[in-house]
């Protein structure tokens, strides 16, 4: 799930560095918008996915959701960079903002704020420690206290 992930991420990054590239290199072709608005937010997605994998696994809810929010998020900024720029007076309004606006501010902003929180309470249980990893980390401090004690009662430089 890894490598997927990072193959992912990687081109993400890719395409937001081609219109990076492509302003360096003097062009300012149309299809730059998208790829940025795509990029980045997979950049993004795919980073939280990378935060949500445990022994190499995600769990089905996160990702339906992971894939959810890509798509409602890039599909929110290449949807307000697709309609024309007609705001101002008289321009239409969605729930008292400018159509673009709103698409945005509620796409990216309101409408995952709501839904992660539930994803989080839906993995809850499956992504916290298990008794397991409980036990696992208090012997692994133990042997790192054992360690530094012993350290710590042979000071290090002694040469015989």
């Amino acid at each position: 799930m890894k490598r997927l992930l990072l193959r992912l991420l990687v081109l993400s990054v890719l395409l937001v560095a081609m219109p990076y590239a492509a302003a360096f290199a003097g062009l300012a072709p149309e299809w730059t918008l998208y790829a940025l608005a795509i990029g980045v937010n997979g950049v993004i997605v795919s980073l939280m996915a990378l935060g949500a994998v445990r022994r190499d696994r995600l769990p089905r809810s996160l990702v339906w959701t992971f894939a959810g929010l890509f798509v409602l998020c890039a599909g929110a900024f290449v949807v307000a960079l697709a309609l024309p720029a007609n705001e101002g007076v008289g321009g239409p309004l969605l729930l008292g903002l400018p159509l673009r606006t709103a698409i945005v501010l509620y796409g990216i902003g309101v409408v995952p704020i709501a839904i992660l929180p539930f994803a989080y309470a839906l993995t809850f249980e499956s992504s916290t420690l298990s008794d397991d990893d409980l036990v696992r980390v208090r012997e692994a401090y133990e042997r790192v206290s054992a360690a530094k004690e012993r350290d710590e009662r042979e000071p290090a430089g002694e040469a015989a």
